[in-house]
Order: structure tokens, then sequence, then C-alpha cells
């Protein structure tokens, strides 16, 4: 039979479970960190979708979101994206079965994921619907490949 653990011991426990967690995904953190800077330095969106097509994808805003609540805006990151608060509850939920009460069910975790991915789509779809093109982050980015690309294959087609 295993023994209760005190809050003091479980933290302990719970930040070396989490540096184990950082180092076994260091590889990804700093292709996410570097993808986020040279997109960010060389380009005006950090979101391929936005970069390739001009339209947004269902997660844009999401970082504007994101900012704007470390801010402490609640209003302007809900209009970003209402969804961030539902993924700050879903990492605050993961962290404190993961860190603290030491359950690691993976599988629940990728369902609710999954589960908030479809809702995600669901809610892009009515956002176009209602809003596209507006204000950001539901607007039309007129520097995209795609209609760069078209404009230089239209401009070949007239020589």
């Amino acid at each position: 039979m295993e023994k209760k653990r005190n809050l003091k011991q479980r933290l302990k426990i719970g930040k070396t479970i989490f540096f184990k967690d950082v180092k076994h995904a260091k590889w990804a953190i700093l292709s996410v960190f570097a993808y986020f800077v040279l997109l960010r330095k060389f380009f005006i969106t950090i979101c391929p979708a936005v970069l390739i097509t001009g339209l947004p994808c269902p997660g844009c805003g999401m970082t504007r979101a994101l900012i704007r609540l470390l801010h402490l805006d609640f209003a302007g990151a809900w209009q970003m994206h209402p969804f961030v608060y539902l993924f700050m509850i879903f990492i605050l939920w993961f962290g404190i079965r993961r860190y603290i009460l030491g359950i690691s069910d993976t599988k629940k975790a990728w369902k609710i994921l999954a589960m908030l991915g479809i809702l995600m789509i669901l809610f892009y779809i009515w956002r176009m619907l209602r809003y596209f093109p507006g204000n950001p982050p539901m607007s039309y980015y007129y520097g995209n490949v795609l209609l760069n690309l078209y404009h230089i294959i239209k401009s070949f087609l007239r020589i």
C-alpha cells in the first residue's frame, strides 16, 4: 500500500516530473519557439494558414487572446478568441492532475483536446459566416502566398 504524501512532497515530485517532461519535449519546444520568432521576424503573421491563403484558421486570434489575458484584458481576450478560457481551464486541469495529484491519464486528456478541437472548428465556421471579413482576427491578409503567386502567374501569362 502506497503511503499518503503531503502537499509539499507532491509538489516536489510534480516539479521533478514537470522538468522531466520539459526535457523530453525540449526539441519540440525549441522548434515552436524558433518557428514563432522566425515567422514574426520575416512575416506579418505566425499563422501558416493566413500566410498561405490569407484566410484565418480556427485558432487565429488565440495567441493575441492569451497575450490580452496575461494583461488582464478579459474582454479583449474574449473578443480575440473565446476558446482561450477553455484551453486555460484544460491546462490548469491537466497540470493539477499530472503534477500535483500524480494522475497521468493521457487518453482522457487527448479526448478532451479532440473535443475542444471539434468545438473550435464549429465555432470557426460560425465566426466565418458571421464576421468574415471583418476586424482581426477575422480579416483577410492580402500579402498571402497564393494571392502573390496568382499575380505572378497572371503577369507571366500576359506577356
